[in-house]
């Protein structure tokens, strides 16, 4: 598939995908080739497709693709070419779950249940049970043969599923120490589920594409800007307003509206109406279904009860990808009602007066929309409200930070006096409550225009189709203008998202080699190569090797510098172990990954150790676990841009401890690798800690632990700088502002201007070069748990699937190596005999080693992937030889039927 794709420029091979298999579905509804074209042109450039396009959700879009010869496979067998629409359906639905987006395929599958029980229905109507058992069996047996092809890709993604965050959690305990109401139950949260939720005024973007903004882009970085321009501000004014958002719908951002273009919902509005084909109410009901889907959050009952009762529906996050269903439901309605027009066009001549008024219907529908609006007053929720807050809390807290006595003397304000903070708190916010009304304005001119658009183009549309009804004009004249209307309406919004400037329309070389070194890049490689000549003269022989390979490439002077640079940083990483970790881009940043090996980055789908160990222990910046994960290297923000800075206490890519502490369960074992804090509440206020009264506690530091102290309720930090052995003490000041203090400043505070409210210290931190912890479930074999931890151990060579290792130490010990722990696969061997891996600090691996010097490998048993590869090698010629007899099949039944027919013709006239 990729291949053929890459036959054209991008992105013009995934849109030419979309086209074709829009166009052969269509084919199989029989519909007019001409008027299958259009609805090509419709699908392909509805603006989401062009949107996850510019986003480089390549895979997401081929299966979107591949959905509409799959429909139309299955229509195909159910109404009037059975072997040739199983043959259809086995070969598109064996494509459709090789693209591996089992989120599409998943709605798919929800609209091809709809269509099976309309089928259903129309077989009971019309009594033709033969005929439906003959179709539904014949899909079901090419849908399991479609499932069997990719059984391998299935099996291991369903694998890896069950570990990640898709599948169930084995803690029972969040980091504060609560219940996890989700427990070990599989699915993803359904606050993270529902994040990216459609509102349900939003829906309107599918018939006019502003009404909700467009992107989330400033004003100045859209086609509105002018907008601004129009309305009487001054220089500053203006600045601020461009400067703001267009965006003001529910979700947390996007990238562009769901638009299927008002000329499509209008005539799909007229094929529910005036459609004779009955399928057309399992398409309406699936699409309703899926719109209120779309809306997640803000129709959580709804939502709830499909997490709670529908089967694999709570594995999918982003609940606005279901919109794609109506992105082909819309389009397909639309092309059979136009396909019915040129085929019935004097039975609709007789309804005309039915098809104005419904006509008008629908127009009037828009006038109502455009001048009652949506109720949304033109502001966001989402980000309006919010950042008035967050400007609103910035200048008290700026407030509350100063002296009393500078504040008065600069600006006359007496902190102390409410009414005087009130007031100044309004004059303060006065600026930005004005820019909002300002955006205000401007937003409502970008809903009135886009509204106007899309009431012209549908008076226009009625116009063309007018010329279909109303007068004797050859029908290809008013078909030619719908289609115009329809190509200039969608085109005409879909091109603002295919900007030469976004990443993904670059050059090929460009999208390969994305990124150059920056200056904190360049510090590691100076680092790793200083001690060690060997490595640097590695590297400079791959550079001008590299160097030499491109001088005679036509490509551009940054693009062989990018060439060559990924050269220079692949050899380091080929003969180093180091992990780099970036605070700035934290996990929605792969930056740091292009040139080194690291921690970070975003995943849909991380495995569920680690997003549980990034929850309980990396966001909270825990340098142990760092350390036992070789993080040996941080890119931190700074005003020029990223800081280097180095770790000191990293501890590598394995090493030996000393104790290994068999603990309860996996949640003594997670929270075993933070600290113990020991608490006394030592004031005259009362101390909780998660909702319950403590006048002492042990707790691990995420705990809700509050204060509760003359009417007021304070918040105690627990910070994770607290060493061992330090006391400190949670005190107010006169000003009535706490803190944590170390003990020895209260013993110095002869002015008593502190009030000792809670003593800490921590007992206990977890030493991952001393101990390792596991948990009893998984301490099976483990008979001694004291060791000298002398000895050396290291990492010899490196790939993604075999690790080699060489030890050496004079006793028994246990070594703990900074890989994940995944037991799907990984195998252990020392000098060449299999051993256990166990899984110890919760995410990492452990062996046992006897004394003596010993060679250790770590390999990936790819026995499964070869297996099953062979397996849908074959089963994919078994595919395309069926496709084959399926189309010999059709034929020779549409030849005896055309035989038959010429015999009972040639018999009548004799």
């Amino acid at each position: 598939i990729m291949n053929f794709i890459n036959w054209f420029p991008a992105p013009g091979g995934m849109v030419f995908l979309h086209l074709l298999c829009f166009y052969i579905m269509l084919l199989c509804f029989k519909v007019n080739r001409w008027v299958a074209l259009l609805g090509a042109i419709a699908f392909a450039f509805a603006t989401y497709e062009i949107v996850i396009l510019g986003a480089g959700h390549n895979s997401k879009s081929l299966a979107v693709a591949f959905m509409a010869p799959v429909v139309g496979g299955f229509y195909m067998a159910y109404r009037h070419k059975f072997w040739l629409g199983v043959g259809l359906s086995a070969l598109f639905m064996a494509m459709e779950i090789s693209c591996n987006h089992l989120q599409v395929t998943y709605y798919l599958g929800i609209l091809l249940v709809g269509l099976g029980i309309g089928e259903a229905i129309r077989a009971v109507r019309s009594k033709e049970y033969k005929s439906f058992i003959k179709s539904s069996a014949g899909l079901i047996v090419v849908y399991i043969l479609a499932v069997a092809v990719n059984i391998g890709n299935i099996s291991l993604t369903n694998e890896y599923a069950a570990k990640s965050t898709r599948g169930g959690n084995d803690l029972l305990l969040t980091p504060s120490g609560e219940t996890n109401v989700r427990g070990t139950k599989g699915g993803l949260d359904k606050d993270y589920i529902t994040h990216w939720s459609y509102g349900v005024g939003e829906s309107f973007t599918l018939l006019s594409p502003y009404v909700k903004g467009g992107a989330t882009k400033v004003f100045n970085d859209t086609p509105h800007a002018d907008i601004i321009d129009n309305l009487s501000l001054n220089g500053n004014e203006r600045k601020r307003a461009l400067g703001y958002p267009v965006y003001w719908g529910e979700q947390p951002g996007t990238s562009g509206p769901v638009y299927v273009g008002v000329i499509m919902i209008f005539l799909a509005f007229l094929g529910i109406i005036f459609l004779k084909n009955p399928i057309k109410w399992p398409l309406l009901v699936v699409g309703v279904i899926a719109l209120m889907l779309s809306w997640g959050k803000n129709f959580m009952g709804f939502t709830e009860f499909w997490l709670d009762n529908v089967p694999g529906y709570n594995k999918f996050r982003t609940v606005t990808i279901i919109l794609v269903l109506i992105e082909l439901i819309v389009p397909l309605i639309a092309i059979l009602f136009l396909d019915m027009l040129i085929k019935q066009r004097e039975s609709l001549r007789e309804n005309k007066k039915k098809v104005l008024y419904s006509s008008a219907g629908f127009l009037v529908f828009l006038l109502i929309v455009k001048f009652v609006g949506l109720g949304d007053n033109y502001v966001s929720k989402e980000f309006d409200f919010k950042q008035l807050d967050q400007i609103e809390s910035g200048i008290l807290s700026q407030l509350a930070n100063e002296d009393p006595k500078e504040v008065m003397a600069q600006i006359n304000l007496d902190v102390n006096n409410p009414a005087q903070v009130e007031q100044y708190l309004n004059q303060s916010m006065e600026p930005y409550l004005a820019n909002l009304e300002n955006v205000k304005m401007a937003r409502q001119d970008v809903f009135q225009s886009s509204m106007n658009r899309s009431i012209l183009f549908t008076i226009f549309g009625f116009g063309a189709l007018a010329l279909i009804l109303f007068t004797s004009l050859h029908v290809a004249i008013g078909m030619v203008g719908i289609g115009l209307l329809a190509v200039i309406d969608l085109m005409g919004v879909s091109t603002n998202y295919l900007s030469k400037n976004e990443k993904y329309w670059k050059d090929a070389m460009s999208k390969s080699y994305p990124f150059s070194p920056q200056r904190v890049d360049e510090q590691i490689m100076e680092l790793e190569t200083a001690g060690n000549p060997d490595l640097k003269a590695k590297i400079d022989r791959a550079e001008k090797a590299k160097k030499e390979e491109l001088q005679d490439e036509d490509y551009l002077g940054y693009i062989k510098n990018r060439i060559t640079n990924k050269e220079r940083f692949a050899t380091l990483n080929a003969h180093t172990n180091y992990r780099v970790f970036d605070f700035k881009g934290n996990f929605n940043s792969t930056r740091a990954s292009y040139y080194h090996k690291s921690i970070g980055g975003y995943h849909g789908a991380k495995l569920r150790t680690i997003q549980n160990m990034i929850e309980f222990h990396i966001g909270n910046s825990n340098n142990a676990v760092l350390d036992m994960l070789n993080v040996k290297y941080f890119f931190q923000g700074g005003e020029q841009g990223l800081v280097l800075r180095e770790n000191p206490s990293v501890l590598g890519t394995s090493w030996f401890v000393k104790d290994i502490n068999v603990v309860e369960n996996r949640d003594e074992e997670i929270r075993s690798m933070g600290k113990i804090f020991k608490i006394i509440n030592k004031g005259k206020g009362s101390l909780w800690v998660n909702n319950e009264q403590k006048s002492t506690a042990e707790i691990r530091g995420f705990e809700k632990v509050n204060y509760l102290y003359k009417g007021d309720t304070l918040n105690v930090p627990l910070s994770n700088g607290i060493r061992k052995g330090l006391k400190v003490v949670f005190v107010m000041d006169v000003k009535g502002e706490t803190s944590l203090v170390p003990e020895f400043t209260l013993t110095a505070d002869t002015a008593n201007s502190f009030t000792r409210l809670v003593d800490m210290e921590v007992s206990s931190e977890f030493q991952p070069s001393e101990q390792a912890f596991i948990a009893k479930e998984n301490a099976e074999g483990v008979n001694k748990k004291t060791f000298t931890g002398v000895g050396e151990i290291k990492m010899d060579a490196y790939s993604p699937m075999k690790l080699t290792y060489s030890s050496e130490s004079d006793r028994e010990q246990f070594a703990v190596f900074s890989e994940i722990f995944y037991d799907k696969g990984w195998k252990a061997s020392i000098d060449g005999k299999e051993a256990k891996i166990y899984n110890v600090n919760y995410c990492l691996r452990g062996l046992k080693l006897p004394e003596g010097k010993h060679k250790i490998e770590f390999v990936y048993d790819s026995g499964a992937y070869d297996s099953s590869n062979s397996i849908s090698f074959v089963l994919c010629c078994l595919v395309l030889a069926f496709v084959g007899f399926c189309v010999w099949k059709q034929r020779k039944e549409d030849q005896g039927e055309a035989d038959s027919v010429e015999t009972t013709v040639s018999s009548m006239s004799e």
